[in-house]
């Protein structure tokens, strides 16, 4: 062996074979790519059914609580292994439970309302016109389009392009045919692994450690546990609370709408029971574009609807948003609404619901560790906000406690004349 000071062999040529790799790597980036994608194209379900099997777990872990719970009341030992298997009955008992609500309740609401809206904007089409015509906007080409378009002249047209491409519209209808095969056993497999997943997440946790302390450094095992622990206690928390405040205001909103007789109910509470899931925005884009629909119809029913929304936003943001949501992401607005512009711009929907924990346990870290390097430097940093309102708590402190002593002196004062006037009976009785 060596001095400590230089590298060993076994290190050297780590060293080398790393650098080798990384240079063929390189060299040859268009085929590492294709490999990479080829990789990813074979894991894609395995990732997908991981990603299925982390959202379905939310049900199922609150499940599992209350069959705990139910058990120890019972003065049973709980069984984790039968209250997955609960849990994960009851959880896809639920789901199809509102699929089929949705489907019987809020699907004819928004067919009629779709129905409604076109019948309107027929009605109100030759006033539109009239209004962009005073501007030098003519819908001649709408005008002719509506008036030629008829069933038959569609069905020629299908027929015709049938008969000219017959032999692509088979091989067509043939390489669909096998994409949807694909596709349904892709979604088939990813909700059997998930479902595996799911019944031995707890094997699977103990392993995950295993292999993380077995070939990494202790300090990175125990950071490396550290932030999936908080990713998903993060993750969990925000989907939970913000799936099930995005139901209760689509729900309060449905039953204020329906007693106030409200058009386009269905439609306006479903946009936002979706968009709610987006933090501080997404409310208030759903109550502009339910407006706008209700103005189709009525000027008036929109000012109602614009009163009716903000108070129940108010009665959903006073009383039901900070006892669900609240802390549990525990990131500023500011960096939240980065988060969601960022996910949206990337990912959609989905984007904006992964972006905004990410953001959360990125936040955490950051603040941990300059909160860490600052106590070693022994560094306090306060803005003058902070400075302000600590003078202000030290001044109302010093208040408190004088009041507590003048309370307590005013006491004892009037201990002393009650005892001093007892005194004087008793030595007016012994003379």
């Amino acid at each position: 062996m060596e001095n400590g000071s230089k590298l060993t062999f076994k290190q050297q040529l780590t060293i080398a074979l790393s650098s080798v790799t990384l240079f063929v790597a390189l060299w040859n980036f268009e085929t590492v790519l294709s490999i990479a994608g080829s990789v990813f194209s074979y894991v894609t379900p395995l990732l997908v059914g991981a990603c299925m099997a982390f959202i379905i777990n939310i049900p199922i872990r609150g499940f599992e609580k209350f069959f705990a719970w139910i058990q120890r009341k019972l003065h049973l030992k709980p069984r984790h292994g039968l209250n997955t298997i609960l849990g994960l009955l009851f959880s896809v008992a639920a789901l199809a439970g509102i699929v089929v609500v949705f489907i019987n309740y809020v699907v004819p609401d928004i067919t009629e309302s779709i129905e409604s809206i076109s019948a309107t904007a027929k009605e109100n089409y030759p006033k539109a016109k009239d209004f962009l015509a005073k501007y030098g906007i003519e819908l001649q080409g709408v005008e002719n389009f509506i008036k030629d378009f008829s069933v038959d002249k569609v069905l020629d047209l299908v027929s015709g392009y049938i008969k000219i491409n017959s032999k692509e519209m088979v091989n067509t209808v043939i390489s669909a045919a096998g994409t949807t095969v694909s596709i349904v056993i892709t979604v088939f497999s990813c909700i059997v692994f998930s479902v595996y997943m799911i019944s031995g997440k707890k094997k699977l946790n103990i392993q995950a450690r295993k292999l993380i302390y077995a070939y990494t450094p202790k300090k990175f095992a125990d950071k490396a546990c550290y932030i999936g622990s908080l990713f998903h206690k993060t993750f969990t928390s925000f989907i939970s609370s913000q799936c099930l405040d995005a139901l209760l205001l689509a729900l309060i909103l449905y039953m204020a709408m329906t007693l106030f007789r409200l058009p386009y109910t269905g439609i306006i509470c479903v946009l936002t029971g979706i968009l709610a899931l987006i933090p501080y925005v997404g409310a208030l884009s759903s109550c502009v574009l339910g407006a706008a629909l209700i103005l189709l119809t009525s000027p008036l029913k929109a000012l109602i609807f614009l009163g009716v929304f903000m108070v129940v936003q108010q009665l959903e943001g006073q009383f039901i948003y900070p006892h669900l949501v609240g802390g549990s992401v525990g990131l500023p607005a500011i960096w939240t609404l980065f988060a969601a512009l960022v996910g949206g711009e990337m990912m959609g929907l989905f984007g904006i619901i992964f972006f905004i924990p990410l953001a959360a346990v990125i936040y955490t870290l950051v603040k941990e560790g300059v909160g860490n390097r600052l106590h070693k430097k022994g560094i306090v940093v306060e803005s003058p906000l902070e400075l302000e309102e600590r003078e202000k708590r030290r001044i109302q402190t010093e208040k408190r406690d004088k009041r507590r002593k003048e309370r307590f002196k005013r006491k004892v004062e009037k201990r002393r004349k009650r005892a001093y006037y007892y005194d004087n009976e008793d030595d007016d009785d012994e003379e």
